[in-house]
């Protein structure tokens, strides 16, 4: 009898403290803001959630009711939020979408450049972000001069610059060159008249290397921006990671989701959406993913409507 209730209380001990550390790390994932291993960590958040399950299941097993259903309420809204970033908040367009983005990480030693060069041409897209534009990328950016003769290409950190490509006319020239920070800018004129600021955005992974530090810099370079805002980039974080959130939300822009992996090096154990698409407030929007074409990453094409406009080529 005594060894019965011994193991008994054994195993609510071990189920409890199982059950604080998963609530402690999945909070983190939610405190990325403030954390920087919080970012790092939300990459396992739906990890951490499917493990939650067996363990309120542990805790009911090990009659801590009450334990269980903090747990369950906990892991519930764990992954409605991270749903909800995951579908993203841009309203789903329906039509064929006056404007479009064409989104790549292009790999600094890519290969299949021609295949890439192929599709971006067939796409028909208004504006390009790159990031990882090498030397040896270079031809990429000349080979589609014929149709974006409007460009900007600042020098970055790392593997290559970050470019903006556009058919339409770019203003700000350098000024716009906040590579360091992770975010390029130029604002585009279009046909109605319309001004439309593009960003490109190439940031580094989450802690322990320096994402954390870049953010504040690409929200200040945001924040004095006074019409709409396109970005498209590498975040290297996923949906409901804080760096994606805090620069939607410096933006006043909506992320467009609904699509899984754009970087499958992890294989079906992590498949990890960080390539992204910031739209303007009310856009209408839908997004399709791109074959890799000898990158790491799949590329991401977003065609949108902007709010009360249908500009035309």
């Amino acid at each position: 009898m005594g060894t019965t209730m011994r193991r008994g209380s054994l195993m609510r001990a071990l189920w409890g403290l199982l059950a604080v550390i998963g609530l402690v790390v999945l909070a983190l994932t939610h405190l990325g803001a403030a954390v920087p291993l919080g970012d790092a960590l939300a990459v396992l958040r739906p990890h951490v959630i499917l493990l939650g399950v067996p363990v309120v299941l542990g805790l009911l097993l090990a009659r801590l009711g009450r334990v269980a259903l903090v747990a369950l309420a906990a892991v519930s809204a764990s992954a409605w939020f991270t749903y909800s970033d995951w579908h993203g908040t841009a309203d789903r367009l329906t039509g064929t979408g006056a404007l479009s983005i064409y989104q790549k990480n292009l790999l600094w030693n890519g290969t299949d450049r021609d295949a890439l060069l192929q599709d971006i041409r067939t796409s028909d897209a208004d504006f390009v972000t790159l990031q990882e534009v090498s030397r040896e990328n270079a031809a990429i950016v000349d080979g589609l001069a014929d149709l974006y003769p409007h460009r900007q290409i600042c020098q970055s950190a790392g593997n290559g610059g970050i470019a903006i490509l556009s058919r339409h006319p770019l203003q700000d020239g350098q000024d716009g060159c906040r590579a360091g920070e992770g975010i390029i800018l130029a604002r585009a004129d279009l046909p109605n008249g319309d001004s439309l600021w593009i960003g490109s955005v190439h940031l580094n992974w989450p802690f322990p290397y320096d994402q954390a530090r870049q953010v504040p810099g690409v929200i200040r370079g945001l924040a004095a921006l006074d019409e709409p805002v396109l970005i498209g980039g590498d975040f290297n974080m996923v949906p409901w990671g804080s760096a994606v959130r805090q620069i939607a939300r410096a933006a006043r822009a909506d992320r467009v989701g609904g699509y899984g992996s754009t970087f499958p090096g992890f294989g079906w154990f992590a498949p990890l959406a960080i390539d992204h698409v910031l739209v303007p407030d009310g856009t209408a929007a839908r997004a399709e993913v791109r074959p890799r074409f000898g990158s790491d990453h799949l590329g991401v094409l977003v065609r949108l409507d902007l709010p009360g406009q249908a500009p035309s080529r």
